[in-house]
């Protein structure tokens, strides 16, 4: 397997979060205290085989965004760190186990159902590990296969019944790198728009708008 240079996603993920820290602090601030290092030695000991480097380097920085608690007077709660396409939140540790255990399930299922080449994503996904969840069944989640696909990422529509998943990048480094290019040009990343959410509040949120 390739050797992974995770300087490269150091510098990808620091430039992603000085642009949150610069340009909307209320995402950057939801974000968690790096995952301890007895976490995830229990993370890789359920999972049965070790995390990608990448998907470590980045719970070793944050073990996750956090969920944010509506404001005292406030109806709706800010929907600080969903800053990733389709309202993706980074995903603690626990948050993964819990995950990790729904695409074990989803993947056997799809195994018993007979419908898909055995190469595919969708019976294979006892070795994709989850990073980042929206709030409507949907997962984005790493493939951990050992061979050229070691280290893509992935969305999947789980809720929607969409199992074919759509590749959003080859690696981390790729994704962080192509959403801070996004968001420092407004340019498009796949077909999603960067634009701002503004909270009753005041505060701006990241949103990404599908552009079909």
């Amino acid at each position: 397997m390739a050797q992974i240079d995770t300087a490269l996603f150091d510098h990808a993920w620091a430039r992603f979060e000085a642009w949150l820290a610069t340009h909307s602090p209320a995402d950057h601030a939801v974000l968690r205290r790096p995952a301890r290092p007895e976490q995830l030695a229990f993370l890789e000991s359920r999972l049965g085989f070790a995390l990608h480097p990448e998907l470590k380097a980045l719970l070793e920085l944050h073990d996750g965004a956090a969920e944010p608690a509506a404001s005292p007077g406030s109806r709706f709660a800010l929907p600080a760190g969903a800053f990733l396409p389709l309202g993706h939140r980074l995903s603690s540790v626990d948050d993964i186990l819990m995950m990790y255990d729904v695409l074990v399930d989803v993947g056997e299922d799809n195994i018993e159902a007979d419908l898909w080449e055995e190469d595919a994503l969708a019976v294979n996904l006892d070795r994709c590990v989850p990073f980042a969840l929206p709030n409507d069944g949907g997962v984005a989640f790493i493939d951990h296969r050992p061979g050229p696909s070691y280290g893509h990422v992935y969305e999947m529509g789980i809720g929607s019944g969409d199992l074919n998943g759509t590749l959003w990048a080859t690696s981390l480094t790729e994704l962080f790198r192509a959403l801070t290019n996004a968001l420092e040009t407004s340019n498009p990343f796949l077909h999603y728009v960067p634009t701002t959410y503004e909270h009753e509040s005041g505060h701006h949120c990241v949103e990404w708008e599908i552009r079909h």
